[in-house]
Parts: structure tokens; sequence; C-alpha cells
């Protein structure tokens, strides 16, 4: 899984939307960590030393304007954050593939959005979007990319190897950005000692019908093995998501 990836390899979510459907031209990460100077009397080089604050920011550009139902003009104006109380959107990201295993990111937080719409003569209407977090990412991993599923699934037989169980916890990130003709849609995180057998580990809130995200947290012990199944009801149709899960 270690290795190499390109701009084919990058995913992004916001709020169940799949920004990516917009063919953005750049997607930026920028993690800083707060610093100080502490150059003192007798120094000879300037010294900077941590605060213990970090900052996230994420950056989208050149996306095609889209007003589709579920594209990016949808995506930003519904939950651009006008008051202090602005609720939390749920973003997953990741820029090596879907491959279960591979590094990702997830971030539930209020954001400072900055939504740009580009028009020149001669040229598509683009779209430029800035996303300044409160709060911090999770460093996570894919554990499962399900595309077009019909009827009830799990990833038992394909899971998840950590090498070992942990004791922190775990932020489990669901993005549902397909979901048509079922009633009812819950995802669910599981883990195993042993690969073999399975316990539910974080549930995820009934979806309902329509495309969403959500983050949810554990505490205590995660076993070494980790899976995903999805359980749909009611009528005949399709549902895709993107899970991550990072062990803290």
């Amino acid at each position: 899984m270690a290795g190499k990836y390109s701009g084919q390899d990058v995913k992004l979510y916001v709020d169940g939307y799949d920004l990516l459907g917009s063919n953005p031209k750049g997607l930026n990460v920028k993690l800083s960590s707060a610093m100080e100077d502490t150059t003192g009397l007798g120094s000879s080089a300037i010294e900077q030393s941590p605060v213990g604050l970090t900052s996230v920011e994420l950056a989208q550009e050149g996306a095609i304007w889209d007003t589709g139902t579920a594209e990016i003009h949808a995506a930003m104006v519904s939950a651009l954050p006008t008051t202090p109380q602005a609720t939390a959107r749920v973003v997953s990201l990741g820029f090596a593939g879907t491959t279960r295993g591979v590094p990702a990111y997830g971030v539930e937080s209020t954001f400072n959005t900055e939504y740009e719409v580009i028009a020149e003569q001669g040229g598509l209407t683009k779209a430029n979007v800035t996303y300044n977090v409160s709060g911090a990412l999770n460093d996570s991993v894919v554990v499962e990319y399900a595309t077009a599923k019909t009827a009830d699934w799990n990833t038992e037989s394909s899971s998840v190897d950590n090498s070992a169980s942990s004791s922190g916890g775990a932020v489990a990130y669901q993005q549902t950005f397909l979901l048509t003709g079922f009633s009812a849609f819950v995802g669910t995180v599981q883990d195993s000692p042993n690969d073999s057998t399975w316990s539910d580990l974080i549930v995820f809130d009934d979806e309902g019908s329509t495309i969403g995200a959500q983050r949810k947290t554990v505490a205590g012990s995660v076993d070494r093995y980790l899976s995903y199944s999805g359980d749909v009801t009611g009528g005949s149709g399709t549902v895709s998501v993107f899970v991550t899960v990072e062990r803290t």
C-alpha cells in the first residue's frame, strides 16, 4: 500500500457530497503548528518552540461550478456558517486511493468557508473553496469504499489488519455519497481479535433515504482487525459509502 500516488487517487466528501464530481484541479491540506520565538540573549541563531496549538486548512481549486442536486453549489451554499451556532460539517478526504488500509483524513468542525465562483469568457464557470477548520484532523485509514451496493454486505473477508490491538478508542467517519431507493441505511464498523469472530465497534445512526455524513467515537480497547457492514431496508436501490477510522 505504501508508495507514490497521483491525482486519480484523490477523494473528497463533505456531508455526503462528492466534491470531486465537479472536477477540481487542485486539493491542498495545510497542517500548521503555532510557534513562539524563544531566542534568548546570547543565542547565535533564532529559536522557535511549539506552543501546543495546531491548525488545519483545506483548499479546493478550479472545480467546475455545478448547480446540480448533489454538486458543489448545493454543498457550499446550503451550509455556509452564518451564526456562532453553525452546524458542524463532516469532511473525509484521501490522497492514496480507496484500497482498504490506505491513509485518509477526517474532520468534523464548524468551518469558516470561503466560496468563490469565477466566470470568464470562453471557459466554463469555476469554483474555489477554502475551509478554515476549527479543530483537529483525524489521521485515519480507509475501512470501506463501496460503489453501488444493492443489498446488505460486509467486508469481513477483506478486513483491515492494524498489526495489533489498541487501548485508546477510535474515531470513525462515514460518508454516504449515494443513497437511492431504500427507506433506511445503517452502517457499522466491526472489530475482531483474530479476523474471524466479529463484534460491533461503532454503529452509525440510520442514514434514512438521502446522502449524508457522520462522525462517531468509541472509548477503550479496539481489536486488531477492522471491517464494515452495511444494512439496507425497504425497497430496491443503491448505496455507496466512504468509511475511515482512526485509532486514538
